[in-house]
């Protein structure tokens, strides 16, 4: 359709209509909902989704599958004045059928390529199925473990953080300069802002923090992905200097479209336009309705106050209309980018030949292996080497299937390769079987095995939205497991599942070797099978720090200097009663290889506006396994005006080393890389020195100057 074509479709459209398009409402009211089940949905009016106002809705949310997308819109169609067809949007935060890790494990993987493959295959799978718009990637910046969705984020440093998103939404998209090709979705950004620093780590909790402090941490992630010109951007549940999102000018206006040059559309959080009653910052659903609108929130999603109150509005803010008219026409121009004028239904035999395609399978092995995280291996237990001819299994996720975590999608439990069968297969005759318990296990074959694999973690279903906890240590029965394995003082390792870090100081060290899994998808237990095996070896790297007891969170690496800096002394920042530092930092990850850091060097020891900095090194494998290396760099500010961290990651390289293999690593900084807020959020470089940390922060390599 031609561009003025859309523009005379908007012309012939109505009020209700053109709101319509600005209100997403859940599949289900397209099956016929009873009298029952519309009492069951407290977010809409009596009326509201009745008769005519049912079609003329702009989107669709929470339905999958080609032939229930097809009948909504053939119903859709044969019933609307305009036939303007429907979007369809879906939560894929990991995968749609096929599951890769989640994101938090994609993160520890570092490499940008690969995350962008894997939102490549995600959008190959959702726009086969007749999705069209994607709510991920979630860039919000995590350091609260007790906050269930950090499952979903790419962990506590908001530079990574904000890459990786870049890369999720290029690989969504699959379009340059934020066009949409046949095979992409539009991808939606999350949760905008500050979700992930809610108070306490409660959900949908509220977020207080000073303005320099989300500029510079929690809001560069959004402004980095915004780069590439995502479709969407989504405003969060919480509160933020004193507004809730959806209708906070400040966030939604200001910093998003002023700030960050954001120029796509906008929607809300399921229900948080009708909850701004709930904030008690309006009395009524008309006024939330307002205040949403006036605040630049584009979409209400999953509540109908737009709809049933837009003529009063209207009247009461004649200039409304003008904003509203700008984002209809946002919507049709990318429902005709999508080809959904010409052609609004999905092919229901090619969604078969696409799901749980055997290259999305590939790369989702690959995923797996790439982002577990080996965090011990004492006197080298793993990994389980041909002297060990009786492996044994024993846990509580020896058998499960549920391995895909939250936010699943569509992925299915049966599809799922389990870590007994991934062993089945690796192992073969030295397999001796998986069992839930110790207890279920016969002495006989305890006796037989020597070597276990004991599975510890937390279950799937106690992280994601609407899943924070307050306790993050292993449950009693798997700690006494573990004793009880130590016992037999057999070789033995662990593999854990979990969708966050846990507290693990109380059993550490009864644990030899940790292989932290996260949960992995669809292949995660043949991958991990393979990675005990031997026949890769883990080379991911944490994203986020692990506290040794739980009331240690909030805990990240990159905190602010303090002027009584950690020490044995008491009178420091520290617990009285526990270790300083977490229990594993940010940037911590074993390899079965042997590397070797050497010949560092500088291109230079004074930086300039003009002149960067080089720093290079070489990387050795000293062994016969093929590994990745991640090098990472930091910076610490030797002394500036106001407090910065204690160091900041600045760059990272990932190199693939073949055995004996030596590379040289070239990280450079510019003179942005220095840079910081101010107190008056000024972006600054004071001159100065700077050191500079490669990986081991015990001792700089460098001191630059600026």
């Amino acid at each position: 359709m031609e561009q003025h074509e859309l523009h005379k479709l908007l012309d012939q459209m109505t009020l209700h209509e053109k709101i319509g398009q600005m209100t997403q409402i859940p599949g289900i009211f397209y099956s016929g909902l009873s009298a029952e089940e519309m009492a069951l949905q407290p977010l809409y009016s009596k009326n509201i989704l009745q008769g005519e106002n049912l079609y003329k809705m702009g989107s669709v949310v929470a339905v999958s599958t080609a032939k229930a997308i097809n009948e909504i819109q053939r119903q859709y169609l044969e019933n609307s004045r305009l036939k303007i067809p429907l979007l369809f949007m879906h939560d894929a935060i990991h995968g749609y059928k096929t599951i890769f890790p989640i994101p938090l494990g994609l993160s520890c993987t570092w490499d940008e390529d690969l995350v962008r493959d894997v939102a490549t295959e995600t959008a190959k799978e959702l726009r086969a199925a007749g999705i069209h718009v994607n709510f991920s990637p979630m860039v919000d910046l995590v350091r609260d473990a007790r906050w269930g969705r950090v499952m979903e984020s790419f962990g506590e440093d908001h530079l990574l953080t904000g890459k990786l998103g870049a890369a999720m939404i290029n690989g969504y998209q699959n379009a340059p300069n934020g066009g949409l090709n046949g095979s992409g979705v539009a991808a939606a950004l999350k949760h905008f802002g500050a979700c992930g620093a809610a108070v306490a780590g409660k959900e949908y909790n509220t977020v207080d923090m000073s303005r320099r402090e989300f500029l510079d941490y929690y809001g560069k992630p959004y402004e980095i992905a915004i780069e590439e010109e995502p479709k969407f951007v989504m405003s969060a549940f919480n509160a933020f200097n004193g507004m809730p999102a959806t209708a906070n000018e400040e966030l939604m206006n200001d910093i998003l479209r002023e700030r960050y040059g954001f120029e796509g559309i906008t929607i809300s959080d399921w229900g948080s336009v009708i909850e701004l009653i709930n904030h008690r910052v309006v009395a009524n659903p008309q006024e939330a309705a307002a205040l949403a609108l006036k605040s630049g929130t584009d979409i209400e999603m999953s509540s109908g106050t737009y709809l049933e109150n837009c003529e009063a509005i209207i009247a009461e803010d004649p200039d409304l209309l003008h904003y509203i008219n700008e984002v209809v026409l946002k919507l049709l121009e990318l429902k005709n980018e999508l080809g959904l004028f010409e052609n609004p239904f999905a092919d229901e035999v090619y969604e078969s030949e696409v799901l749980l395609n055997q290259n999305a399978l590939s790369l989702a092995k690959e995923t797996v292996k790439q982002s577990c995280v080996l965090l011990k291996n004492n006197r080298n237990l793993l990994p389980i080497t041909d002297h060990y001819q009786n492996v044994l299994l024993i846990g509580p996720f020896a058998k499960t299937q549920e391995l895909l975590g939250a936010w699943r999608c569509e992925g299915k439990f049966e599809d799922v390769v389990s870590l007994e069968q991934g062993m089945q297969e690796v192992f073969g005759n030295r397999f001796l079987g998986a069992y839930e318990t110790y207890d279920n296990c016969p002495l006989d074959v305890v006796a037989k095995a020597d070597y276990i694999v004991l599975t510890i973690g937390e279950y799937w279903d106690k992280s994601g939205e609407g899943r924070s906890s307050v306790n993050l240590e292993l449950c009693d029965a798997q700690k006494e497991l573990i004793k009880t394995v130590n016992k037999t003082n057999k070789p033995y390792a662990c593999v854990a599942f979990a969708g966050r870090p846990l507290a693990l100081q109380s059993v550490i060290d009864d644990i030899p070797a940790l292989l932290w899994a996260w949960y992995p998808g669809t292949q995660g237990g043949v991958a991990i099978a393979e990675l005990l095996a031997g026949h890769d070896t883990p080379s991911g790297k944490l994203t986020m720090s692990f506290p040794r007891a739980s009331a240690q969170v909030p805990i990240y690496y990159n905190e602010f200097s303090s002027g009584r800096p950690t020490s044995s002394s008491p009178y420091t920042n520290r617990y009285q009663d526990c270790e300083p530092g977490p229990l594993f930092p940010f940037g911590h990850g074993l390899t079965y290889a042997k590397l070797e850091y050497s010949d560092f060097e500088i291109s230079n020891p004074v930086i300039t506006a003009d002149k960067s900095v080089v720093i290079s090194f070489t990387v050795e494998n000293k062994s016969e396994i093929t590994t990745s290396d991640i090098s990472i760099l930091y910076i610490k500010d030797v002394i500036s005006q106001a407090i910065r961290p204690v160091r900041e990651m600045k760059k990272w390289s990932k190199v693939k080393l073949e055995p004996f293999e030596r590379k040289r690593i070239e990280l450079e900084l510019e003179l942005d890389d220095l840079s910081y807020l101010n107190v008056k959020l000024e972006q600054v470089v004071e001159p100065g020195e700077f050191k500079i940390f490669i990986n081991d922060l015990s001792q700089a390599k460098f001191t630059i100057n600026y």
